[in-house]
């Protein structure tokens, strides 16, 4: 499993998809390079706008404790946790061997494990399965050239068919996540018409200056949209801040604050869903390469995984979710061509500074999340169309049109599944039904090396004997 350049002996013939680095591939698209730096001023306000863009952060300790019926002090100290976590995982993706504009930020399918396993085994069983299954995958993704298996299958993920599919089933998915938060519940403050005009104003404002603003301008599209969007917002609902002056100053995370105990099939559940995360992080690696004109090599990805895993085990240590690239700060890096990856480097730093000032978590938690939800759909729907512009590059017949056709009904097909259908299986086949970015990805690698690497091969050479 050595590491293989960008060169053209990486697969120009490939059936699912031409070489990236032909001629066919535009030049860069960015501005700002991910080596480049920006202004003072841009550079503070792009990397507190990655903040911002992180809508999971602000949601999902909330959801996980209001589900699981957790004191407000343990969801107070699983804020600041998922802060640190996920700053010290965007630091290891911008400096330590991936270099690249990357945001960490909790995973949605780790949440909806932690949930089912938590009501199941409780939480003692979760993080501590949890822990077991960080520390394989910190083991598979050790960026060891000739060893690594993170570095053969991020090889395997340069195909665009792998990474454009992938990337455009979850962006479709993740819809549950922008258009179903911006909408809300009947419970949540501002149901209604602060929702629906607060969330409104932000696309309509990000959309504006993408489509208008230049330069510093756009670099603060989302952040105008988040801002302006809030405004409105508060006009049928207030914003109280209250919360930020009640609040001390300093939480310190605790090590394994619910216990630890294992339980191997909840070792198995997590170690499947965070090869979900792999997946989609490897997608997005090669989405972000893409737009700076750049073919990454299997030792260079698995640097990067192997800094998501450490920020995992740091994760589970601390009773926190594992993290996934965040294409909603890919997003920014597209739509404001400035790809500097020290700003997400300074955004990591903030995290985790923020993570142990409780204040500082509250003020990002104040704002409405349904706001943010909606500004995050003009970025999810640029990604989204970029998948499908990597995808016009592969050589469409009729065995890629099954390779990539089946997993995306599958995926999604999951989606529908009535609740009380669900009830009635195991936990983990909960999981395999139900969650897309499962279901989709790991589907889509399988029937890619199996057809266009064993089948087609044995058809072509099936038609060259009968000539």
């Amino acid at each position: 499993m050595d590491e293989v350049s960008g060169s053209a002996d990486e697969g120009s013939d490939s059936p699912g998809s031409i070489n990236l680095s032909s001629s066919a591939v535009s030049k860069s698209v960015l501005d700002v390079p991910f080596d480049g730096r920006v202004s003072l001023t841009q550079h503070s306000l792009m990397s507190v706008q990655n903040i911002f863009a992180m809508t999971g952060m602000f949601l999902f300790p909330a959801i996980l404790g209001a589900t699981l019926h957790l004191p407000t002090e343990k969801i107070a100290e699983l804020y600041g946790a998922t802060f640190v976590v996920s700053g010290l995982g965007t630091l290891l993706q911008a400096m330590l061997g991936l270099k690249l504009p990357i945001v960490l930020g909790p995973w949605a399918a780790v949440l909806a494990g932690l949930i089912i396993s938590g009501e199941i085994n409780g939480l003692k069983a979760a993080f501590g399965s949890l822990f077991v299954a960080t520390l394989i995958w910190a083991v598979l993704s050790l960026p060891i050239r000739g060893i690594s298996f993170i570095g053969f299958v991020g090889r395997i993920f340069r195909e665009p068919m792998l990474y454009g599919g992938v990337n455009l089933m979850l962006m479709v998915a993740l819809t549950s996540t922008t258009v179903v938060n911006w909408i809300g519940t009947p419970v949540q403050p501002g149901f209604g018409a602060a929702n629906w005009i607060g969330g409104g104003v932000a696309i309509i404002v990000t959309f504006a200056i993408l489509l208008f603003g230049k330069g510093f301008l756009r670099s603060a599209a989302m952040f105008s949209g988040i801002v302006v969007g809030s405004v409105a917002y508060s006009i049928f609902t207030p914003i109280h801040f209250t919360r930020v002056s009640q609040a001390s100053w300093i939480v310190a995370p605790k090590l394994f604050p619910f216990g630890f105990s294992v339980n191997w099939v909840l070792v198995l559940l997590f170690f499947i869903l965070i090869l979900s995360s792999i997946a989609w992080t490897l997608s997005l690696y090669n989405v972000a390469a893409e737009w700076s004109d750049e073919t990454l090599s299997g030792q260079r990805m698995a640097w990067g995984i192997f800094g998501q895993s450490i920020a995992a085990i740091v994760a589970s240590i601390l009773g926190t979710f594992t993290l996934v690239a965040y294409p909603d700060n890919l997003g920014i890096v597209r739509t404001s061509k400035v790809g500097s990856r020290y700003i997400t480097a300074t955004t990591g730093v903030l995290l985790i500074i923020g993570g142990f000032i409780l204040k500082f978590d509250e003020i990002f938690v104040s704002i409405p999340s349904n706001v943010i939800a909606a500004a995050a759909v003009v970025l999810f729907g640029v990604i989204a169309m970029s998948g499908i512009d990597t995808l016009t590059r592969v050589k469409w017949d009729q065995l890629n049109y099954l390779v990539l056709g089946v997993p995306i009904m599958l995926a999604l097909g999951g989606l529908f599944v009535a609740p009380t259908t669900i009830a009635h299986y195991p936990l983990l086949a909960r999981e395999i039904i139900i969650n897309p970015f499962l279901t989709g990805p790991v589907l889509l690698i399988v029937l890619h090396l199996i057809v266009n690497k064993v089948v087609r091969p044995l058809m072509q050479g099936s038609a060259s004997a009968i000539r």
